[in-house]
């Protein structure tokens, strides 16, 4: 994984860590059990298809709640893997 940004002196409800990381490093995460795939393309194209088990949270709910994520919305016991294609 290499760090795309590291804000390691954020508040406990931020985000502490951006990572990009490979299709492979993704796929190992969520093989075991401990990513998520979150698809921010709209509704309709994550209704047409989707990688398998991936959330839908669009970007456009994010920017909605300027740049916030909806409470509730996502695992907090696992890594985020936020994707658009």
């Amino acid at each position: 994984m290499t760090p795309a940004h590291d804000s390691s002196d954020a508040a406990p409800d931020e985000v502490a860590a951006v990572w990009r990381i490979t299709a492979a490093e993704a796929h190992e995460l969520v093989a075991a059990g401990r990513g998520v795939l979150v698809d921010t393309r709209d509704a309709r194209l994550f209704d047409n298809a989707h990688a398998a088990g991936a959330l839908s949270l669009p970007l456009s709910t994010i920017e909605a709640a300027h740049g916030q994520v909806p409470a509730g919305s996502l695992p907090p016991d696992r890594v985020l893997i936020f994707y658009c294609a």
